[in-house]
């Protein structure tokens, strides 16, 4: 019966004092007389409180010997430094979570080791809590907000976009070096056989310069 403990049961014995009696418990603990009732019976099947009647007074509740016990470790471990799953609680109540039952989902954990530590974290100023409706209501302190903060990872800086390199100006491009005309074969092939057809075509022509010439002499 124990591991089924929770905060609320916690927080609705710090709520009991020798003076609170059945019919005053809802005002007790912020909560209708249907709820006190549901929650004093839940409280008696976990063996936390008990019952005084004196007739033809009024039902009295007493913390039972369990509860004291209970309410004995929460007190003497409320001192303890925060560690990793403190602060784990602090982080996931800054992202919204605010019921004893979201928290125990998501860090799976059992339910009276959580009380324990949300009643040490309320002992150190860090949160605060309503009892509303049979429920509990987390809050974070200016102290546990900051104190959250400090534990959020830090986020990277986005990476920077590298910069394009510009394409150099005209001005900067270094200058075309003019490359010499080399000369094509096809042309200097015809060039060569024009020279020596010019040759050919003047040697004919004296040829025959001289036969004329030879030809007037023996007439």
């Amino acid at each position: 019966m124990a591991d089924e403990i929770n905060f609320v049961d916690l927080a609705c014995l710090l709520r009991i004092t020798p003076d609170t009696t059945l019919e005053k418990f809802g005002s007790a603990i912020n909560a209708s007389i249907f709820d006190a009732s549901n929650l004093a019976g839940t409280l008696k099947q976990k063996s936390l409180i008990d019952f005084s009647s004196y007739y033809p007074g009024p039902n009295t509740i007493v913390v039972s010997d369990m509860g004291k016990a209970l309410l004995s470790e929460a007190e003497s471990k409320s001192s303890n430094p925060l560690d990793k799953l403190d602060q784990e609680i602090l982080f996931q109540m800054s992202g919204g979570k605010r019921l004893p039952v979201e928290l125990q989902n998501t860090l799976n954990i059992r339910s009276k080791d959580l009380a324990l530590r949300l009643y040490k974290l309320y002992k150190q100023g860090l949160i605060i809590y309503d009892l509303k409706s049979g429920g509990a209501d987390l809050h974070l302190t200016e102290n546990g907000f900051l104190k959250a903060k400090e534990l959020q990872p830090q986020q990277a800086p986005p990476p920077q976009p590298q910069q394009e390199q510009p394409a150099p100006s005209v001005a900067e491009q270094p200058p075309v070096q003019p490359q010499p005309p080399q000369m094509q074969p096809a042309k200097s092939s015809q060039r060569r056989t024009l020279y020596i057809s010019l040759i050919v075509l003047i040697a004919i022509i004296i040829v025959l310069y001289y036969f004329v010439f030879v030809a007037k002499l023996g007439v």
